[in-house]
């Protein structure tokens, strides 16, 4: 981490997955949007991973147009439902389906198993709809745009791949258990990226398999430093953690569904805060070693920003959690999930009530950030 690259400084936005928790980072866009009252994108870099990766696409692509990127950005995730995502309709079939159980776990009569319990076709179509090729070159001709990494899990290799496409200068990289591996950028990517396990199906890229881009990213302020951060704004999907007293915890133990909300807040914020925990050691390290020394090492200081909610995103799922579709709410009772903490709720609704909450809650709380990221971005 923290590799010598010969760069001019650069401002890099980096945006971890989170499921429907992404509306957060949308608000926070918008606020930046409104702060810089810049034309051209501030970030020069942009890395995404899971749903991450389906913010940083257009706010790439459009880096001549922050302002449009994240106005339209904004329009198309309030227009979002769970169906836009992944296909409802059928759950109750397969649910109920022994047959569909048994390709599960074994392939019966010789069929293959299915990769996931949700269709994500929906999601498929949206970014094959959404991505613009023709304005992702344009961006990084025009200097606008030095990079775009989305990161994937490949199943084949058992590793972190960080797909990149920009400047000519940027080299692949190979780090422990993760690589950066440039190439034409294709909606296919994002859609591995954010192919949640268990959920989606592994996507097929050139005769390997991925999926959900948390899943093994480990590091994932590694993209944007091996393409030439000099500066890193994180845009995270979970509040920051109190100690809570014994009498406030649960008495029972977890069901199914909790555990399964554990993974998925493990999956999409632990690694992410211990690399920027460490980013910080690394910087603090670095300010008590001489100058004439520290050039010797092949550590850099690199500044960083960490936005996250100011509240429980659990609490305001609650709130909404009626408006999950009938099947899911009924996949929720099944895992024993419905109606405890809103944590695997949080990550999967999809519902415009909802994600207009999260947005909002992304936006004033950057705001209230306004000096502060003046003085980060410049």
């Amino acid at each position: 981490m923290h590799e010598r690259i010969s760069s001019r400084g650069k401002v890099a936005l980096v945006l971890q997955g989170g499921g429907a928790r992404g509306a957060y980072q949308v608000g926070a866009l918008k606020a930046i949007a409104e702060i810089t009252r810049k034309k051209r994108s501030p970030f020069e870099i942009v890395c995404g991973a899971s749903a991450g990766a389906i913010n940083a696409a257009p706010i790439a692509v459009m880096a001549q147009d922050f302002q449009v990127a994240t106005w339209h950005l904004e329009k198309l995730w309030r227009q979002l439902r769970c169906t836009s995502i992944y296909e409802t309709r059928s759950l109750t079939l397969l649910m109920g389906s022994a047959r569909w159980a048994r390709k599960l776990v074994a392939g019966a009569a010789g069929l293959q198993t299915m990769g996931g319990l949700l269709d994500y076709r929906p999601l498929r179509d949206l970014l094959e709809k959404e991505f613009n090729r023709r304005r992702l070159d344009q961006a990084i001709h025009s200097g606008a745009l030095h990079a775009l990494c989305i990161t994937t899990s490949s199943y084949s290799q058992s590793i972190a791949v960080s797909f990149f496409e920009g400047s000519e200068n940027i080299s692949d990289w190979q780090r422990a258990r993760r690589v950066g591996r440039r190439t034409r950028l294709e909606p296919k990517h994002l859609l591995a990226s954010s192919a949640l396990s268990f959920a989606f199906a592994p996507v097929e890229i050139g005769g390997e398999f991925y999926g959900d881009g948390s899943l093994r990213s480990t590091s994932p302020l590694s993209p944007a430093i091996r393409t030439g951060a000099d500066k890193i704004l994180v845009i995270g999907t979970r509040d920051e953690w109190h100690w809570s007293a014994h009498e406030g915890l649960p008495t029972g133990p977890p069901t199914f569904g909790d555990v399964a909300g554990h993974a998925l807040d493990i999956l999409f914020n632990d690694n992410l805060e211990a690399d920027v925990e460490r980013m910080l050691r690394i910087n603090e390290t670095l300010a008590l070693i001489p100058e004439h020394v520290r050039h010797k090492s092949n550590l850099r200081p690199i500044s960083s920003r960490l936005l996250t909610p100011s509240r429980d995103l659990r609490d305001l799922a609650k709130q909404h959690a009626d408006d999950l579709p009938r099947t899911i709410r009924m996949l929720m009772k099944l895992v024993g999930a419905w109606h405890h903490d809103g944590r695997l709720e949080s990550y999967l609704m999809f519902e415009p009530a909802y994600v207009g909450d999260l947005i909002d809650l992304g936006y004033s709380d950057t705001m209230n950030q306004a000096e502060d990221l003046i003085d980060f971005l410049g």
